[in-house]
């Protein structure tokens, strides 16, 4: 590029659109010149190149503007080439052209604007200005010259006289003026009404205009006001800034005769009124502008309507007050303010012309309206109901345009009204326009109280802004544009809506609440002809205020220049990166120091945002490491101005900021100390004289860092109050300072500074330094405002303030010791130690100023001075004796670290006894902190735990048991606790409003145990004295409380209780008749001492005997006066800690003495406390649970007791069973009475007296209460108490039944007429929500109302149970399942889930083919779970049945339900069922005959039968179910299978039997094996077979059944063959051990082995079998087992059941109808011994009564047909192999034992038992079927030989009887073939 082409674009005058790039192409070309010298010629010409461009920088006329619209690019591009250039160092650049461009950049960035010249500097923009930083910074680079020039005029703008002083964290760009140039007031707290005022008046050009060109003269009124309108009006105008602060104008403006208070908030109407009041009374021309503007006339008149005359009143406004409330806009509201008004009747005008009564009309109308209308809407109001001030915040809403005609007088009267009165002075006006326009609202937020005032403006000043309808919004300081569509919702008032969450519907509502904001203001302006409005407005504004606001915004412009980032850049590189360029950077080091430190203290430090401070710093203090003219120029420049330590170490507000300077002040003194340190004391030490007494002017003038320290210290004698806030880092200068060294410590010590610094803190004057204030009015005024300085009554800063000037006082006096003298000044001495009382040392130790360096400080100045000692100790305990405790609280700490002094240098006095020694004296006056801080020493203090040890006798009752104050006898006590040598036992003494409780089993040592005894017996000692304390009426009710309670935590053991004995007498004197007989509802003296009675009487019987043993105690300890208010919150706080320890005292002598209990017993205060406090358990649990252990002592028995014991027993027992059955709400009462009962139902007569008393209806609403709260999300809490209840209500009807014929039983139990709501909420707690010993003990209940009262209940509960069944069957409602229903997983049960509740109370019993999870035999845990589940209910509904034939009230409905519960029970293979109704269909009667046709009528009993072939075919296995097929299949063959169906079903058992046999391994032992596994599956399958054959004859038959028939037969019979010879020689090897002599341990063992012979896999194999429930026939010796049998033990080991249902399970199965005794449960393991002959006559009894129900052998195919098919031979076997092993795995003839509930034969079940006491005659039979122990054996995977041999021995039979079936079949088929 040629010179030429640059030349010729530069002669473009305006640089247009692009520039950027071409310049940024221009420097890109430039700086890729290489140039090694300035004189090298090249084709560019940068010499020439550079003063051009210098010359086009200055030339360029001023384009960019200070609100950033326009940018100058062209210049921007200009400075970055004459930089890119300057790189190249052209001879320019070092030229003296060069210095004068340097200062032409220099002015186009900091050249200040002015009134004559507002547009400078040239360079605003951000971009511009960068590009000239860049450029000065390259044009100093490597010239010194220019360096030189840079550096003082930087330096002077950080000087402290080129500004004002800068306020800390200033920003100014954060306070600059708006963009819309409109400039904001500062809300001073409150002060938001005159914001909006002025606001409002200011926007009103003829109001602004006005106070402009006021004339200020002396004589006018409110002048002040006038000057600071005026003011405020130039800053609003001219200002740069972003708001104005209006304190000035509060401060000179009156309201109400008094200064505006800027935290008061005020009315806007009366402030707005009162202003333009003001501004109208200060001079003529304003009056008029105020009325021109503001002022209006509205007139009362009143128009005669029966005479010609109109009265007229008239009346100034300001504002038109508008009412709101009521009104839907600013019309109907001047509506009513203009409305016609009748007088007439009583209310008629007396009219002034006519002096006679007449009818008139009477109306206000405007009569003159202002250019501005000005309404005030009335949103206050005052309730006269609340008598309070109240806003409305309804919806009213006003125009943009207001139409006043319909308001005019003119309007409303007419011209031909108006015949005389008010008429306006000269001639006719001029027509005026009545509309108006909206130009400003000022808005109101909040309430009545309180809230927040802002306005929005229209500008009508601005034509163009006017014309366009611009507003703003002027908020305090904030002032924006405003989008006047908005002014509705802004201003209107009335509701708003938004959107809120639901979370019950879980959707967004819409939500409406009434706005807080609404207008409170209005101002319109009359609309003026076009031509007024497009004019433009100029302002009169005095020149002075024009200069004053423009030295302002020259201050505020030159701010916003210097603290800006890219500035600091440029003065970072200028201090840190430049000198290096330069020749010889350290020539200039101080100069570049220099200008470093002012910049950084000066300005940087007071920005609000310095984020490059830590650099700053370091540079700092690298530019003092070099230099030490730098370091002695710093500290001159400070000791002969103290205007930087002042600002930062005293007034700056940030800690940072003043911990860096005085960091940096030490670490420069620090780098002169090896150069300075010896001219600290001179001249003043010169002549080696110690005399420091003498003048010290001189001291340290030789150095700079001494003359510094000099001027701090002069700081503090002139300038600051001891109550700054920011004193720390002053006085941490002082204190690490006078640590470097001693000439450090020596100097201050030399000036005095003891004195100095004593003086300061006093704020007293010293000696010949007066205190005097250097800080001038406007400095004060500041540090006022920004809260610098606090008021004296504000001490919470003075602590931490001060903590160093303590530290550096002690650390002076230590400096100054000479061996055993101090060498301070008298001055020093003085201050510290004189005065009455010290007072330096008093004041600061009440302040709390670091209590340990005062510590230090009293040691160094006490150090071999003892009497000084003794005086300083005496004059804290008189401080301590004055103050409050509060102010004595620093005193005690010193006191503490006084005490815990030990060692140290020689010379120390002994504090600790002068302590010591003086606190008795101060005792009286501040007992409880002296007592607290005697507690803390004794541990840590030898001499002083034992001082108070012996000391005890004088104060433990002075202060324990005598003292008024509960503080003081707590802290006592604490005093005692802290006595014991023992952390352990003092930790757990805690000082609470409860007693404290015996400190068990804690371990002390014996030095411990002598110091506790010591107190202990002391204080046993006191309890003579005691009863001198216990007069209520004098002493209160709570002096003894601590006495009582500590003695109670000494009872460490047994040793502490015995030495009470000797006390006893004392402790009952005390005790009555003083604190047990006066009537005191809250007696805690008597609680306590209680509490220590009953805790020194556990566990050691001889102090409980000390009282039974005395009559005059046992006579009377039942007297105490107990107040039952159940409440009075207090009284049952007091019952509940008092009446357990009174009651267990009583406990504890019935418990030692049988005559003493009698005689409690009948006591009527015992009665009494039954009656009164048990009812109320919950808030007497303590007392409650003693009171039954009483009762429980009370109706004990014992061997030797009398018969009259006896019957006072019985006495006691009837009397409170009585008082309870009167006196209890069973509503609320339950706990009461379960407890109760438990204790006093002993027998059946007890139980009956219930009933007699109505106790069955008061249990029953116990019940219906437990009942409602259980299904209430409370049952975690009411479980327990409802399965004690239902046990009760059971004891009690069992106790019931045997007297149904007795008159006034029948009575009784008509009388509880809830029985059968009782029986249907019974029902519904039969779910899976219900935990399993409530479902148990609800059906045990249920099981006694039946037999009870049958008629009854069949009728109500049988159908309610069909219904219920039938629901859940035929209805599509999902069911829900609780926790308890059986899972395989077992994770219902396991997942604490016990809390969860049904929906609703509901009878959920029901067993769907769906629940179940796997067929039986499969899981057998799950099996068992199952079956525990479901039993009992079953075992109920059969009862029901069996109670039913016993009545003859077995209905249809029943016949559905016990149909619906077999089908339903099918999984458990329940031979309930089968066993009823194979008894019915044998039986005559004509009921039973019914009864069995209406069965096979039911559609329910064939899906049954088929369900049983086709799903549960195991279940044939059971002879019961067996017996049943055989007896029913018959009857309903035709329901069941249809003949394809059958033959079906017959073909596919055919095919499993033969492929079964096919599959079967070769080896012997493989197949024994395998048959053994599968006998069960294969037993069922036959039998299953011989069924179908018996009903349906197939046409042909698979050839190959017979043959595997006979061979599985032959197998069958191998295998028991195998099975005898193992028992044999089991046999022998037992008769072997037992010759040998072999203990029965072994015996057992051997035994047990030999019944359970294991083979890998056994139970697996016979999982059919036990599955299947196989069970021998009467006659026959095998029998099989049941799944789920289980014996007694082990039966109730895994199922919870209730306690009450042992009598309903122990009873063998008897007949209904029978009245034997039932046989007792067999009390020999499951199968290790034989029957007893008695079972055995059952047995035998048994099987012959049954033999019509049951085939001879128990494998006849059709019912009572002998078999077929069997040899005599097999017949014998079999006997002889019943005869030798049948007898061990019986139980018992007529069932099962106690607990064997879980068998699913009827043996198991106590239906029959409990019919025991029904009418005789029942005609049913029962069932003699014997079960094995199978099951039980299965259960852990085992069978014994004898079970697997009947297992064996049934299929054995079942194959024979199949065999013989089929024979006849092929015979039958063969005889039809030949015939044919």
């Amino acid at each position: 590029m040629s010179s030429s082409q640059m030349e010729d674009y530069e002669e473009e005058p305006l640089l247009r659109t692009g520039c950027k790039e071409y310049f940024w192409l221009l420097c890109k070309l430039i700086d890729n010149i290489h140039v090694k010298d300035a004189s090298q010629t090249t084709l560019l010409d940068l010499d020439a190149l550079a003063r051009h461009l210098a010359d086009c920088i200055r030339s360029r006329e001023i384009l960019d503007q200070q609100d950033g619209s326009i940018e100058d690019d062209g210049l921007t591009g200009l400075l970055r080439l004459a930089t890119s250039v300057v790189k190249h160092k052209p001879p320019f650049k070092f030229s003296r052209e060069g210095q004068e461009f340097l200062r032409d950049v220099h002015n186009l960035l900091f050249m200040l604007p002015s009134l004559k010249d507002r547009q400078q500097p040239k360079c605003k923009s951000h971009s511009a200005r960068a590009a000239a930083y860049d450029l000065l910074v390259e044009v100093v680079k490597g010239s010194v010259e220019n360096y030189r020039l840079l550096h003082n005029w930087v330096m002077s703008q950080h000087m402290q006289a080129s500004h004002a002083p800068y306020k800390w964290d200033y920003w100014p760009h954060d306070d600059v003026r708006a963009e819309c140039r409109f400039v904001g007031l500062t809300n001073l707290g409150a002060t938001c009404y005159l914001a909006s005022t002025i606001q409002q008046l200011y926007m009103i050009p003829e109001a602004r205009q006005a106070v402009f060109t006021a004339k200020y003269a002396e004589e006018i009124k409110h002048k002040t006001t006038l000057l600071e309108l005026q003011k405020m009006f130039t800053y609003l105008m001219e200002s740069e800034r972003k708001a104005y602060n209006p304190r000035p104008f509060c401060k000179t403006y009156t309201m109400d005769k008094q200064p505006l208070n800027t935290g008061e908030q005020k009315d806007m109407t009366e402030f707005f009124t009162d202003l333009i009041t003001k501004i109208e009374e200060m001079s003529q021309d304003l009056k008029n502008t105020v009325k021109t503007l503001f002022g209006g006339v509205i007139t009362n008149n009143v128009v005669s309507l029966d005479c010609e005359h109109v009265s007229q009143t008239a009346e100034e406004f300001y504002t038109v007050r508008c009412q709101v409330a009521d009104m839907k806009n600013i019309y109907e509201s001047l509506d009513e303010v203009t409305i016609k008004d009748t007088l007439e009747g009583d209310n008629m005008y007396t009219c002034s012309q006519c002096g006679k009564k007449v009818r008139a009309e009477k109306r206000a109308c405007f009569k003159k309206l202002p250019r501005i209308l000005s309404f005030n809407t009335m949103r206050y109001t005052f309730n006269m109901v609340t008598m309070m001030k109240e806003k409305v915040n309804t919806h009213f809403s006003f125009p943009l345009r207001l139409d006043m005609t319909p308001y005019t007088e003119d309007f409303l009267m007419g011209k031909s009204d108006r015949k005389e009165g008010f008429r306006e002075d000269g001639e006719s006006k001029v027509a005026e326009s009545y509309e108006y326009d909206l130009i400003g609202v000022t808005v109101h937020t909040g309430t009545a109280d309180g809230g927040h005032y802002y306005s929005f403006i229209r500008d009508i000043i601005n034509p163009h802004a006017y014309k366009n309808n611009k507003w703003y919004l002027f908020n305090d300081a904030e002032v924006k544009p405003f989008d006047s569509a908005q002014l509705a919702s802004e201003c209107f008032g009335g509701e708003m809506t938004t959107k809120t969450y639901d979370s019950v519907t879980d959707k967004f509502m819409d939500f409406s609440f009434e706005k807080t904001h609404s207008a409170y203001m209005l101002f319109y302006k009359r609309v003026e002809p076009e031509e007024e409005n497009g004019k433009d407005f100029k302002f009169d504004v005095s020149p002075d205020l024009l200069e004053w606001i423009w030295h302002d915004n020259m201050q505020f412009l030159q701010d916003k220049n210097i603290f800006e980032h890219t500035y600091f850049g440029f003065m970072w590189q200028l201090c840190s990166s430049i000198p290096s360029t330069l020749p010889d950077p350290k020539a200039i080091s101080l100069m570049t120091a220099k200008l470093s430190t002012s910049f950084v203290l000066e300005t940087f430090i007071h920005s609000k945002e310095k984020p490059t401070m830590l650099q700053w710093i370091e540079l700092l203090t690298k530019q003092f490491n070099n230099s030490q003219a730098a370091c002695e120029w710093f500290l001159d420049r400070m000791a002969d101005d103290n205007w930087w330590p002042m600002q930062i170490l005293i007034k700056c507000p940030n800690q940072i900021v003043r911990q860096m300077f005085q960091r940096l002040c030490i670490h420069v003194i620090q780098r002169l100390r090896p150069v300075h340190a010896h001219l600290y004391l001179q001249p003043g030490m010169e002549d080696g004289s110690d005399d420091m007494d003498g003048p010290v002017e001189d001291i340290g003038s030789r150095s700079c860092v001494t003359r510094f320290v000099k001027t701090l210290l002069s700081i503090m004698e002139h300038g600051v109050k001891p109550h700054s806030k920011h004193l720390t880092e002053y006085f941490a200068f002082l204190y690490e300072f006078a640590k470097m060294g001693d000439e450090e410590s020596q100097f201050l010590l030399s000036l005095q500074a003891i004195s100095i610094m004593v003086h300061f803190y006093m704020g007293t004057k010293g000696p010949e330094n007066p205190q005097v204030e250097v800080l001038s009015e406007e400095e004060g005024e500041e540090e006022d405002e920004e809260e610098d300085i606090l008021s004296l009554a504000e001490e919470k800063y003075r602590p931490a303030a001060l903590e160093k000037m303590i530290a550096l006082i002690a650390l002076l006096v230590e400096q100054s010791r000479s061996e055993r003298h101090l060498t301070l000044s008298q001055n020093d001495m003085a201050a510290l130690t004189g005065g009455k009382g010290f007072p330096f040392l008093f004041q600061h130790i009440r302040d709390g100023i670091n209590i340990r360096q005062t510590c230090n400080l009293i040691f160094s100045l006490c150090r071999y001075n003892n009497r000084l000692a003794e005086h300083i100790v005496s004059m804290l305990f008189t401080s301590i004796a004055k103050l409050t405790p509060e102010a004595a609280n620093p005193f005690f700490k010193l006191l503490t670290m006084l005490m815990e002094f030990a060692g140290g240098p020689p010379g120390m006095p002994s504090f600790a006894s002068y302590i010591l020694q003086r606190i008795w004296e101060v005792i009286e006056y501040n007992p409880s902190q002296c007592l607290d801080w005697l507690a803390v020493q004794t541990p840590r203090n030898k001499l002083a735990h034992s001082w108070v040890l012996q000391n005890m006798e004088n104060w433990v009752e002075r202060f324990l048991l005598a003292h008024n104050y509960p503080r003081v006898r707590t802290s006592a006590a604490y005093l005692l606790v802290s006595l014991i040598p023992s952390n352990s036992f003092r930790q757990m003494f805690r000082s609470t409003r409860s007693l404290h409780i015996p400190t068990r089993d804690l371990p002390l040592s014996p030095d411990t145990t002598v110091v506790l005894h010591q107190v202990y017996n002391l204080l046993l000692g006191l309890l003579g004295r005691a009863k001198l304390y216990v007069d209520a009426a004098v002493h209160g009710t709570t002096k003894l409380v601590q006495y009582f309670s500590f003695m109670t935590y000494c009872l460490i053991s047994k040793t502490e209780k015995l030495m009470f004995s000797g006390y006893f007498m004392d402790l009952w004197n005390l005790f009555q008749p003083k604190l047990s007989e006066p009537a005191i509802a809250t007696n805690h003296n008597k609680q306590a001492l209680l509490s220590f009675w009953y805790n020194v009487c556990v566990d050691c019987a001889e102090n409980v005997r000390l009282a039974v043993q005395n009559p005059v105690v046992t006579k009377n300890i039942a007297f105490n006066y107990i107040l039952a208010d159940h409440d009075d919150q207090e009284v049952v706080l007091f019952n509940r800690g008092m009446l357990p320890a009174y009651y267990g005292i009583l406990r504890m002598c019935c418990e030692q003495s049988p005559a003493f209990t009698r005689q409690l017993a009948s006591h009527q205060n015992i009665q009494w406390a039954f009656k009164n406090l048990t009812p109320h358990a919950s808030q007497y649990p303590g007392a409650v649970e003693e009171l039954f252990n009483l009762m429980q002592l009370f109706v004990a028995q014992r061997p030797d007791m009398r018969e009259e014991e006896l019957e006072d027993v019985k006495q006691f027992k009837k009397t409170t069973i009585s008082c309870y059955l009167r006196c209890l709400d069973g509503r609320s009462c339950w706990t009461t009475l379960i407890s109760a009962f438990r204790v006093l139902l002993e027998n059946d007569e007890d139980r009956l007296l219930v009933v007699f008393n109505r106790g069955l209806i008061l249990m029953t609403e116990s019940f219906n209460t437990l009942h409602m709260m259980y299904h209430e999300a409370t049952a975690c809490h009411v479980t327990g108490d409802l399965v004690e209840l239902l046990s009760i209500f059971l004891s009690v009807l069992k106790a019931t039944r045997p007297y149904l014929q007795r008159k006034d039983v029948k009575q009784a139990l008509i009388h509880w007429q809830e029985r059968i709501d009782f029986a249907h909420k019974l029902l519904t707690l039969l779910n899976s929500y219900s935990p399993p010993e409530l479902r148990n003990a609800c059906l045990d209940v249920l099981k006694e109302l039946v037999l009870l009262s049958p008629h009854d209940f069949l009728h109500t509960l049988v159908p309610f149970l069909q219904h219920n069944h039938c629901t859940y069957h035929h209805s599509n409602i999902p069911m829900s399942f609780g926790p308890y229903l059986p899972c395989r997983e077992n994770i219902k049960l396991m997942g604490g889930k016990n809390n969860i509740r049904p929906p609703r109370p509901e009878l959920n019993m029901c067993l769907l083919p769906s629940m179940v999870e796997t067929s039986k035999g499969k899981d057998e845990v799950y099996d068992r779970m199952l079956l525990d589940y479901f039993l009992s209910y079953h075992q109920f509904i059969h009862l029901l049945c069996r109670v039913a034939i016993n009545c003859e009230k077995f209905t249809e409905t029943l016949v559905k339900l016990s149909v619906l519960i077999a089908y339903e029970g099918l999984p458990l293979h329940l031979a309930l069922f089968p066993k009823l109704w194979t008894e019915l269909c044998q039986a005559q009667s004509a009921m039973a005959k019914t009864c069995v046709k209406l069965l096979c009528e039911d559609p329910a009993f064939g899906e049954y039968i088929k369900c049983i072939l086709m799903d549960e075919r195991t279940f044939l296995n059971n002879n019961l179910a067996y017996s049943f097929l055989t007896c029913f299949l018959h009857k309903v063959q035709n329901q069941v299978l249809s003949g394809p169906s059958c033959a079906n079903l017959i073909n596919i058992l055919v095919t499993n039997l033969v492929n079964e046999y096919h599959s079967q391994e070769p080896e012997p032992a493989s197949q024994r094996l395998e048959i053994c596994k599968n006998s069960g599956v294969l037993n069922a399958d036959l039998r299953a077979l011989v069924l179908l054959l018996s009903v349906h004859t197939p046409a042909q038959l698979d050839p190959a059944l017979g043959p595997a028939l006979q061979d599985l037969l032959a197998k069958c019979r191998a295998c028991l063959q195998h099975r005898s010879s193992l028992e044999l020689d089991a046999k022998d090897r037992k008769a072997k051990a037992d010759e040998e002599g072999a203990t029965p341990v072994k015996r057992r063992r051997v035994s047990s082995e030999e019944e359970h012979p294991v083979e890998s896999g056994v139970m697996g194999g016979i999982g059919g079998v036990v599955g299947g429930c196989p069970a021998s026939s009467s006659t026959s010796s095998s029998s099989s087992s049941s799944c789920a049998e289980l014996k007694p033990e082990t039966r109730e080991a895994l199922t919870p059941t209730s306690t009450s249902d042992t009598e309903t399970r122990d009873s063998s199965v008897i007949d209904p109808g029978t009245e034997q005794d039932p046989p007792s449960p067999d009390p020999t393991p499951s199968g290790a011994a034989s029957a007893s002959p008695k079972e055995e006559k059952m047995e035998a009894s048994s099987s012959s009564s049954s033999s019509s129900s049951s085939p001879p052998d128990g494998t006849g195919a059709f019912g009572p047909q002998p078999l077929a098919g069997g040899s005599k031979e097999e017949e014998s076997r079999k006997e002889e192999a019943k005869e030798g092993k049948e007898a061990g795995p019986k139980t018992c003839g007529g069932g099962l034992g106690s607990g064997s509930g879980g068998a699913e034969d009827d043996t198991a079940f106590p239906s029959t038992s409990v019919l025991a006491g029904l009418p005789e005659g029942a005609d049913t039979q029962g069932c003699p079927l014997q079960e094995t122990d199978c099951g039980h054996a299965a259960s852990h995977g085992l069978l014994n030989l004898a079970q697997q041999q009947d297992v064996l021995d049934m299929l054995c039979r079942t194959v024979e009887s199949t065999i013989s079936a089929v024979s006849k079949l092929s015979a039958k088929g063969a005889r039809t073939s030949s015939a044919s």
